[in-house]
């Protein structure tokens, strides 16, 4: 009787840990690491220097000032996302400023956008113009039945311009 009893508690043990480890697996998420990439193309200004300053919302991580004194120099963040089932959204507020003022943007990425843009360089950019800060990327379609990925350029945030001074 004892033997039998020995066995079914290690049958149960097994049964047990199996279980455990199965469910514990089943509902963790897996994380991928993409790039947020700013250049400098301030092309045919006196002074094209741009200073600008990167916070993850989501995260809290911030990126510190960062300084590009000519075109084409900039940085490149390493994000790191979470993806699987709980597919969150990280968003960046960037804010710059230039000889031409200030802009601030609010950058949206995914897992998915870090997956399709896997073992590509610069999948997205986000360019500073004398225009303003300027996209130019892949998006997903979905006017279609079924999305694809298309190139898109657009401008995102236009410079606001410095104050003027008064003097006293």
């Amino acid at each position: 009787m004892t033997l039998n009893l020995d066995k079914f508690i290690r049958t149960l043990t097994w049964f047990l840990v199996v279980h455990f480890t199965t469910f514990s697996y089943a509902g963790r998420s897996h994380f991928v690491t993409t790039e947020l990439n700013i250049r400098n193309e301030m092309q045919g200004l006196k002074r094209p220097e741009i200073v600008y300053f990167c916070q993850a919302i989501n995260s809290g991580l911030e990126y510190g000032w960062r300084r590009a004194k000519k075109p084409p120099l900039g940085h490149t963040f390493h994000v790191l996302l979470e993806g699987g089932q709980k597919l969150e959204e990280e968003i960046h507020r960037c804010h710059f400023r230039s000889v031409l003022g200030t802009a601030n943007v609010e950058i949206r990425m995914t897992a998915i956008d870090a997956e399709m843009c896997n073992y590509k360089r610069a999948c997205a950019v986000h360019e500073v113009t004398p225009e303003g800060i300027i996209f130019e990327g892949k998006e997903w379609d979905f006017e279609q039945r079924y999305p694809r990925l298309i190139p898109r350029r657009y401008l995102e945030a236009k410079w606001k311009p410095w104050p003027r001074r008064h003097g006293t």
